[in-house]
C-alpha cells in the first residue's frame, strides 16, 4: 500500500510458519504493506489469477468472534457495492485455518498523510485535482447508501499517476462492535465530526465535515484544530469554529475557503 515495502524475506517475520502454509496454497506474500487497528496489511500474488493483491488479515482476537466476523464480512460484502475509479475495491472476504482476511485491490502509492507531512499544503490546482477525486469517489458511495466513518488523509491514496483511492470503506462502522466494549471511540479525533464525538447517529453528512477537515490541511498545510492530545482535539471539534484558511495560507481561493467552512458547520443541515 505504501511505496517503502520491505524484501519478501523481512515480509514474512510476522507471519506464523502455519500461517504462511495456509496463504501460500492461494497466495504468494511479496511484503509486508502496513499496520490497522484490525492487522497488518501485505502485498501478495494471488496464484490463480497472477495478480498483485493486497491482504488485509484480521487480528487473531477478531477473527475468533463469530459474531464479529459476521458483521465484518456482512460490512465489507456491502463495501463492494462501490464500483468507482477513486474508491479501492475489494474483493473477498474468506477464512482458511483459523486466518481471517480479505482481499483488494493493490495501490502503489503514497497515502495522503504521507504527501502533507512531506510537502505540507499542495498549490492550489493540485490540491484541487485530489478532492475533486476524493468528492467523486465519496458522491459514489453516498449514492450507495454507504458511509466511510473514519475518512482522513491515512485512508486516502494516491499512485503514481496522480489517481486518488479511498481506501477501508465499511471497516469503521465494523469496528463499532469492539469499540462499544471499550468504550472507546471510532474514527480518529482530527477527523470527527461532532456528532461521532457526542456519540450520536452518524449519515453521509459525517463524512462531509472529514471531507472538511481534509480539505482544510490540503489547501493550507495545516490541520483545522489542534490541541495537547486527542480528547481536546475532539472537544474542539465540538464547540469551536476554525481559523479562516485564508488567515493560515492567503492564496486560498474565496469560493474554496466558502466550501470548506460549509462542510465544517457545527449542525448539519435538515
Amino acid at each position: 500500500m505504501i511505496p517503502e515495502q520491505p524484501s519478501p524475506v523481512d515480509a514474512n517475520a510476522t507471519l506464523t510458519p502455519a500461517m504462511l502454509a495456509a496463504l501460500s496454497q492461494r497466495y504468494e506474500i511479496l511484503a509486508e504493506a502496513g499496520h490497522g487497528s484490525m492487522g497488518n496489511v501485505y502485498k501478495a500474488r494471488d496464484r490463480e489469477t497472477g495478480e498483485v493483491v493486497a491482504l488485509k488479515l484480521l487480528k487473531p482476537e477478531i477473527a475468533s468472534d463469530q459474531t464479529m466476523m459476521e458483521r465484518f464480512k456482512n460490512e465489507l460484502l456491502f463495501a463492494r457495492k462501490i464500483t468507482h475509479k477513486n474508491v479501492c475495491r475489494v474483493h473477498e472476504f474468506n477464512r482458511i485455518d483459523g486466518i481471517a482476511y480479505t482481499s483488494m485491490e493493490f495501490v502503489e502509492g503514497d497515502s495522503l498523510r504521507s504527501v502533507l507531512n512531506r510537502f505540507g499544503g499542495l498549490s492550489p490546482r493540485k490540491a484541487i485535482d485530489l478532492v475533486g477525486q476524493i468528492c467523486s469517489g465519496l458522491k459514489e458511495a453516498h449514492a450507495q447508501g454507504i458511509v466511510h466513518r473514519d475518512l482522513k488523509p491515512e485512508n486516502v491514496m494516491i499512485d503514481a499517476q496522480g489517481n486518488v483511492k479511498i481506501m477501508d470503506f465499511g471497516i469503521a462502522r465494523s469496528m463499532e462492535a469492539v469499540t462499544r466494549l471499550t468504550g472507546s471511540m471510532v474514527g480518529t479525533p482530527a477527523y470527527m465530526a461532532p456528532e461521532q464525538v457526542g456519540g450520536k447517529a452518524v449519515d453521509y453528512r459525517t463524512d462531509i465535515y472529514s471531507l472538511g477537515l481534509i480539505l482544510y490541511e490540503v489547501f493550507t498545510g495545516a490541520p483545522a484544530f489542534q490541541a495537547d492530545n486527542a480528547v481536546a482535539v475532539a472537544l474542539k471539534q465540538m464547540r469551536e469554529a476554525p481559523v479562516p484558511p485564508h488567515e493560515i495560507e492567503p492564496a486560498v481561493p474565496v469560493s474554496i475557503e466558502r466550501a470548506i467552512l460549509k462542510c465544517l458547520e457545527k449542525e448539519p443541515p435538515k
